[in-house]
């Protein structure tokens, strides 16, 4: 295969031309690549005005995240940095995909935790549990089919419970005219306070607990099953890149794909040339967001099957906000994404270790911020680096016009 193949086919990956889509920049790859060098530089002037080293900083920082093999306690690492990036990538892949159709989708965050609760439900549910229980105990050494159907049943409905929480914000869009960003930001808190405030303090909670332990646990049947002992990691990973190849194969390999891309290139300028091409942009936009919605509780399925369980009282947002700037870093392409997720599940899989050095975790924060405002700094990276490229084409032809005369 040549070079040139090659390079094709990864340009093919990341690719996201809007006027073009058979002709791929090769900007497309180098801008979220040079944003985040300059992020990292600039983490790096920041820690030195601290009065810190940030050579140590860093070699912590991405010495301890799981990315550099070797070490004792890598095998673990590793694990963990899977974990954690497999939710960035649902949440990152729901945000993209809502951009792709021009949708701001700013709920994948409420459509998170939506997912979990219903996850939760279907993981303890006395007639689903016992069941599935039933099944397991029975098939003896096969047991492992009860535990994939039983998971399968609460990732399926986790998803639902999300994609119906994006769909409502997409009818109240397209039905009532409620604005895509306003809708999906009241209905994330109202799922929040619904959850946190009523249903794991309330009828979720076991009566043998206090309201401070959080929901009944769910089954072990319900549990994702582990691929790497002794350690955490799941089949997370797995899932979330089949449903990255699933978003990829969506967008650019069905007619549903093609007609959400449309209303998304033509969505900031306010043309209707879809709607002048017969789809039927308000349907196309709450399956968009039903699908988005899903890939967020997708994420929020793994948190409960695949860590914590049961649905914990005290607990943080911020996997959707997070997922935001990982559609942005991985610009809003599925391979981008999923690359996306990996550096910022590293940065906080390592952050821990830089207290080591008298350096607070919170650094890398800072340095995911710098990431995602270079990125949204992007027309001035791209600005300098045509410039950069049409000055080296320039030299170049003037050298081959002087042996051409020579």
């Amino acid at each position: 295969m040549s070079e040139t193949s090659v390079t094709r086919k990864i340009l093919k990956l990341f690719g996201i031309d809007n006027h073009n889509h058979a002709r791929r920049d090769p900007l497309n790859v180098w801008v979220p690549l040079i944003s985040i060098g300059l992020a990292l530089i600039a983490g790096m002037i920041v820690i030195a005005a601290s009065g810190r080293n940030p050579f140590v900083a860093y070699g912590l920082l991405f010495g301890d995240s799981g990315l550099i093999p070797g070490g004792p306690s890598w095998k673990r690492e590793f694990a963990e940095l899977l974990i954690k990036s497999a939710m960035y990538m649902a949440t990152g892949l729901s945000i993209a995909l809502a951009f792709k159709g021009g949708m701001f989708n700013i709920g994948a965050e409420g459509q998170f935790w939506v997912g979990a609760i219903v996850a939760t439900f279907f993981g303890y549910w006395s007639p689903v549990a016992k069941t599935f229980g039933f099944m397991y105990t029975a098939l003896g050494s096969f047991g492992w089919i009860a535990q994939l159907l039983h998971g399968g049943l609460c990732i399926l409905m986790g998803m639902i419970g999300g994609g119906l929480w994006a769909a409502l914000a997409a009818y109240l869009n397209v039905k009532r005219g409620v604005y895509i960003v306003i809708g999906t930001i009241m209905l994330n808190w109202i799922a929040w306070f619904l959850i946190t405030s009523w249903l794991i303090i309330g009828p979720m909670t076991p009566p043998t607990q206090t309201f401070t332990s959080g929901s009944y646990y769910v089954a072990k049947t319900a549990e994702l099953i582990r691929i790497l002992p002794p350690t955490r990691l799941n089949t997370s990973i797995l899932l979330v890149l089949l449903a990255a190849y699933g978003t990829w194969f969506l967008l650019y390999k069905t007619t549903i794909g093609y007609e959400i891309r449309a209303i998304g290139h033509t969505a900031n300028i306010g043309s209707e040339a879809p709607k002048a091409q017969g789809v039927n942009i308000g349907k196309r936009t709450i399956q968009m967001m039903f699908l988005s919605g899903c890939l967020a509780g997708l994420g929020g399925t793994f948190f409960i099957l695949g860590m914590q369980r049961q649905f914990p009282n005290a607990t943080v947002m911020g996997y959707g906000w997070t997922g935001i700037g990982i559609a942005l870093m991985g610009q809003s392409e599925p391979v981008g994404v999923v690359l996306a997720s990996l550096f910022i599940g590293a940065l906080r899989n390592g952050a821990t270790s830089m207290q080591v050095a008298n350096i607070p975790k919170t650094f890398s924060n800072i340095i995911e911020g710098l990431a995602v405002g270079f990125i949204a700094l992007q027309i001035a990276v791209r600005y300098y680096l045509v410039k950069f490229r049409e000055r080296r084409e320039s030299r170049r032809k003037t050298t081959a016009d002087k042996e051409a005369t020579a």
